[in-house]
């Protein structure tokens, strides 16, 4: 089940009501928002079902403490839509969406978003970003059938999700990057089509960055175009790759971890944002590598690796998945030697492709900056031993091939950490 219906258009809070009607009937729908997302646009989005003759219930989650994305919020939506045959139509952006779209898909039932602010990817993305047993996962389920944005309403969105969203949006050079490695490397090819879908859109939004960070209206149709782009690459693929690499497992890290800042979550594109300068900026540090003296003996044992991964997760759910992951990547012997010698063998090949891919690290730096993304660890209450401490265990958690991985198995993982000083 794909989107088949996008609108996206000044005024189209007003069309909600038809447009259900038109992809789902009258069936009654369920509106899922939260304290602050109704007051956005609770009111008109409700009077337009009204006005289609659809009736409509309501679940709303609270201001504060702002809804999580786990287990237990899928389940409060689920229950309320077991209720009888509602549609779910959800007004918010990255969580409730994430949480409306499990929920729906737990139930087999299309639903509808109705998109505030220009913040995430997640949209049109098949899949939903949540924690289950504090592990933070992409569980499968389908996208929204209808996606809606009124282009006045994102304009007017608080100007630190327009910014996530353009970190979010940032984050597929770096995706992009990790792809063209795993390419090389020969354990996912890339699509064509599916990369042209995310990289050209990209481009339009990073030479229209300062228009975003003044809040121009045809600037954030672009960005919000390109993050609803970025989730229909990943519906075609079924597969987050296109749209995800080492930013975004850094990010989840930082979200298994609950990192808050003045008592609030760290939004999603912002931990992005400093995952994305971080994979650019060790990117950047491969051509410092002297390929002539990288060792090709010596590596970290299976047992020594299992301990590290017990060490850095104490959670026995969250350790039980990680070790299986890290199990299923990881190489030693022959195979880790062989794999090392075709690294150093394709690291030219990679380092001329970066410089196509990836913006210069500090000329990013300044963009994000501009539009008002983190730069730091400390913009998002974190240190240099925080990034250190999300980067170990971003290479730890999940079976994608990216920079990280290159690191370790060239044995500079250690090395790579110690770069980040540098940031």
């Amino acid at each position: 089940m794909d989107t088949k219906i996008s609108v996206v258009e000044e005024g189209a809070l007003e069309r909600v009501g038809s447009v259900f009607v038109e992809a789902f009937g009258h069936t009654p729908a369920l509106l899922v928002a939260d304290g602050i997302t109704l007051k956005v646009g609770g009111f008109p989005v409700s009077r337009s079902l009204e006005k289609a003759d659809i009736q409509v219930r309501q679940f709303i989650f609270p201001s504060e403490p702002q809804p999580y994305a786990d287990e237990h919020a899928i389940a409060q939506v689920r229950l309320s839509l077991e209720r009888d045959n509602s549609i779910a139509v959800v007004l918010g952006s990255g969580t409730l969406n994430d949480i409306t779209k499990r929920a729906s898909a737990e139930l087999d039932r299309p639903y509808m978003v109705v998109a505030t602010a220009p913040s995430v990817d997640g949209y049109t993305s098949y899949g939903a970003a949540v924690s289950v047993g504090g592990f933070k996962q992409t569980l499968p389920c389908a996208a929204p059938m209808v996606v809606l944005a009124d282009t006045k309403v994102l304009r007017e969105a608080p100007m630190d999700m327009i910014a996530s969203g353009f970190g979010d949006c940032m984050a597929k050079y770096t995706a992009g990057m990790d792809w063209i490695l795993a390419d090389l490397v020969g354990v996912h090819p890339i699509r064509r089509d599916v990369w042209d879908m995310v990289q050209i859109p990209l481009r339009k939004v990073y030479a229209h960055h300062a228009g975003i960070a003044q809040r121009r209206g045809r600037s954030i149709g672009l960005l919000f175009d390109a993050l609803s782009a970025s989730g229909f690459a990943m519906q075609v693929m079924h597969d987050s790759r296109p749209a995800s690499g080492a930013e975004h497992l850094i990010s989840h890290i930082w979200e298994m971890e609950h990192l808050s800042k003045d008592g609030l979550p760290v939004s999603h594109g912002f931990k992005v944002s400093i995952g994305t300068l971080t994979i650019t900026y060790l990117y950047e540090q491969l051509k410092q590598l002297d390929l002539a003296n990288i060792p090709l003996t010596g590596a970290e044992s299976w047992e020594e690796r299992e301990q590290s991964i017990t060490a850095f997760f104490p959670d026995e759910s969250v350790r039980k998945q990680t070790l299986a992951i890290a199990k299923e990547k990881f190489l030693d012997g022959d195979a880790l030697l062989t794999r090392r010698e075709e690294l150093v063998a394709l690291l030219p090949a990679l380092i001329e492709r970066m410089d196509e891919q990836l913006p210069p690290y500090q000329e990013l730096k300044e963009a994000m900056k501009e539009v008002g993304c983190p730069v730091s660890p400390a913009d998002i209450a974190s240190n240099l031993e925080g990034l250190r401490h999300a980067v170990t265990g971003a290479q730890m958690i999940r079976n994608r091939y990216t920079v990280l991985d290159l690191y370790y198995e060239l044995g500079l993982f250690d090395l790579a950490l110690d770069m980040l000083s540098g940031m």
